[in-house]
């Protein structure tokens, strides 16, 4: 057969030519196949000289090729042994030649099948025939992997049994001709991948499940959300209109008690005016301190730092309670500073403003401090008093909610012991911290720790920096001053009230009453005006309308309204504010301040 390949590529052999360099070679590597490459040559040479071989010789040299290709075979052998996979060979004329135990075991091969020199396909129809090759007919399986191998195509492929084991077959081709496969039992590997895709299944119908879930909850949770700002915003009108609704007959009622007591001829009417005077403050103080807890707990307040000059907060603090304190028989001293804070002014001044009136509550014929420390880039501000002190037991609850001193219960101070907690939960909200310091007996100090603002350290202009207001002077005498309120109890209030301080008044319901005064000549000086009128209509819209008619006056807007958007728009537009029910002293103070040159 070699020989014959040989004439197929080189042309026929004729016995009388002399042989060719190309046959000579081609004649070497088949011998050298079968004896090994030094016995092939040394037969060749002998041959080429024409000297013939002794039988000896030749037998000699066919057994050295022989313990070769045995020893090449037992090492063939046991190296393929040591394979975990199953292993066969097979040469280029498709017969097997090498196997290991293995192979044998994957395919349960019956005795005396796999043995040297058996056609491959003889061993590929068997197993055809056992069902092992998958659908189709044996020839087909038999004709397809023979030629395969005839082509020395390598390949890869997976087949399951009919038992369930999966085996994975790779086939490559060897130089020189032959085929080596292997064969895998890959079951193991391929049940945990399923077992992976099984699990994975499952993991993505639980994730589908759970984001199902949580879709669910989401929706219900935004529409729990929006329910609850409607019910927030509900909460909001119902806290408005409570406080326009309560403050309206509890401002007139003050303003006639005021009226009453600044009128009244004889002692007992005097003192049953305080009496009444004093009981309108206090409902005044709970209701004010229940909507403003209310507004915190809600979120209603709203904090806007900017950094300005502590001055300005002191002198309006020293206009509000100087005259309250000298009213109620003490002494008030502001230690003016033009230290620069950061901190949101209207939030601060409430929270100063509740410590101050705690200090006069408890302590009405005492001395109250306020001013400030410097604690490095802090500011400590501080309201001293020398009035009873607090146990050392109740500091430490001082801000909590509904706390009431003992000797303030026993001297029947009215309050529900909201105003430090609502000062608490604004100093979190601003991020400043609240103290106190207190010895029973000798007074308190309650403090407020803010940030220090290096860049605001300009001097405050004169015009601001007002002395306090004394309750006697006649400062206000000739003073023209528009109130504009759609109450008509209220109006007669304030118009009694003013007209006693020398105030030349005139009163408006509505915008058009408004313009009417001054389209007859009345210039006034300050306008008080409400910030609910009739229809809808704003205060703020009609002071507007008359500041751009006629010229910008000092203006004050007194509301039961306590909202951050209307005390910020009041700001910007340049109103002073007072709330409902207004307190005479502060109204003048205030009023004193407007007209001051």
């Amino acid at each position: 057969r070699a020989f014959t390949r040989y004439e197929s590529e080189w042309g026929s052999l004729e016995p009388q030519i002399q042989a060719p360099a190309s046959l000579i070679r081609h004649t070497e590597r088949v011998l050298a196949g079968i004896f090994g490459a030094s016995s092939a040559r040394l037969v060749l040479t002998s041959a080429l000289q024409g000297r013939s071989m002794e039988l000896h010789e030749l037998a000699t040299i066919v057994d050295e090729a022989g313990d070769v290709f045995r020893f090449n075979r037992g090492l063939l052998q046991g190296a393929i042994e040591h394979i975990g996979m199953g292993v066969s060979v097979v040469d280029k004329e498709l017969n097997l030649v090498a196997w290991n135990r293995r192979y044998v075991e994957l395919f349960a091969y019956p005795s005396g099948l796999i043995q040297v020199g058996r056609p491959i396909a003889d061993i590929i129809r068997y197993n055809a025939e056992r069902g092992l090759c998958g659908p189709g007919t044996v020839d087909e399986h038999v004709d397809r992997r023979v030629t395969h191998m005839r082509a020395g195509s390598p390949h890869t492929s997976a087949r399951t049994r009919p038992d369930g084991r999966v085996i994975e077959m790779q086939g490559n081709p060897m130089p020189g001709g032959g085929f080596v496969m292997t064969f895998n039992d890959i079951t193991t590997f391929r049940q945990a991948e399923q077992l992976l895709k099984d699990a994975n299944v499952v993991l993505e119908a639980r994730v589908a499940e759970r984001t199902q879930e949580l879709s669910t909850v989401n929706q219900q949770l935004l529409a729990a959300t929006h329910e609850a700002e409607k019910l927030s915003a509900s909460k909001s009108r119902f806290l408005a209109a409570v406080s326009h609704d309560l403050m309206q007959p509890l401002n007139a009622a003050k303003l006639f008690a005021s009226s009453w007591l600044e009128t009244s001829g004889d002692e007992d009417s005097r003192r049953l005016a305080g009496h009444i005077d004093r009981s309108l403050a206090a409902a005044e103080d709970l209701i004010g301190d229940l909507l403003d807890m209310s507004r915190l707990e809600s979120g209603k307040f709203t904090a806007r730092p900017t950094d300005f000059s502590i001055s300005s907060l002191f002198d309006t603090l020293q206009a509000e309670f100087g005259v309250l304190v000298e009213q109620a028989g003490g002494q008030f001293k502001v230690v003016s500073s033009q230290v620069g804070v950061h901190s949101d002014p209207r939030l601060l001044r409430r929270i100063l403003q509740n410590f101050l009136t705690n200090a006069l509550r408890y302590n009405p014929q005492g001395r109250i401090l306020l001013g400030l420390r410097r604690r490095g880039e802090e500011l400590s501000i501080q309201v001293w008093d020398n009035g009873p002190g607090i146990a050392e037991a109740q500091q430490k609850v001082i801000f909590d909610e509904f706390m009431r001193l003992e000797h303030g219960q026993r001297n029947h101070q009215q309050g529900l012991g909201l105003g430090l907690a609502i000062a608490q939960g604004l100093a979190v909200m601003l991020g400043h911290r609240l103290a106190v310091s207190s010895i029973e007996g000798k007074g308190s100090v309650f403090s407020v720790t803010v940030a220090r603002d290096h860049l605001c350290m300009l001097p405050v202009p004169a015009s601001l920096a007002q002395t306090t207001p004394k309750s006697g002077n006649n400062q206000l005498a000739g003073t023209k001053v528009l109130c504009i309120d759609n109450d008509e109890d209220i109006l007669t209030a304030m118009s009694g009230l003013l007209t006693r301080w020398g105030c030349e008044v005139k009163l408006a319901h509505s915008g058009e009453a408004a313009h009417q005064h001054y389209a007859s000549g009345f210039i006034p000086q300050v306008i008080l005006s409400d910030y609910h009128l009739d229809e809808g209509v704003t205060g703020t819209q009609v002071v507007t309308e008359l500041h751009k008619d006629y010229g910008a006056v000092p203006t004050v807007v007194i509301s039961a309204d306590r909202q951050p958007e209307l005390l910020s728009d009041l700001q910007q537009k340049g109103f002073s504010y007072l709330s409902k029910p207004v307190k005479p002293l502060k109204l003048r103070a205030l009023m004193q301040h407007l007209i001051t040159p």
